[in-house]
């Protein structure tokens, strides 16, 4: 009877720390919670840019940054359709607008915001050499101040967690 009871003793603190908890354990837990108040973040990010934003990123951006490619007339040219098919690839490789917010990018979904800012406020995006032949995606000025408006708020959002 006292080597059963010996013996248990032994099994169950050879396998466990009792009630005790691992360190990691905590911080695993934390991980958790910031992914889930992140989850939370970026589905209400998302939502606004379903409802103001997306709309103009179909007209001015998703020909080179999604899957939903509209190919002008041209595009099946000899050379043209090499060079607009790289200019595709890397454009997507740093911002791809195919499957909603968070995009999928090279980056934290907070410096694809601070990226989407700054290519608007510098007039960077679209490229000149894109809107010489296709000048009706040129963002107006009211598209414009919506979009820093919601990269904006999004950034605001994502600095309170």
């Amino acid at each position: 009877m006292i080597l059963l009871v010996f013996i248990i003793l032994m099994v169950n603190n050879s396998w466990g720390h009792g009630n005790e908890k691992h360190s990691s354990d905590k911080v695993m837990n934390k991980e958790k919670k910031d992914l889930f108040k992140n989850k939370l973040i970026y589905e209400k990010i998302n939502s606004q840019y379903l409802k103001k934003i997306k709309p103009i990123f179909q007209k001015s951006c998703f020909d080179c940054h999604s899957s939903r490619t509209v190919f002008p007339w041209y595009y099946s040219l000899p050379i043209v359709k090499q060079v607009i098919d790289s200019d595709i690839k890397e454009a997507k490789s740093h911002l791809d607008f195919s499957n909603n917010y968070p995009f999928k990018s090279h980056d934290t979904p907070e410096n694809d915001l601070k990226s989407i800012m700054k290519s608007i406020s510098d007039a960077s995006m679209p490229p000149s050499q894109y809107l010489f032949f296709h000048g009706d995606k040129k963002m107006s000025d009211s598209e414009k101040t919506k979009v820093k408006e919601w990269v904006k708020n999004s950034l605001k959002a994502l600095d309170q967690n």
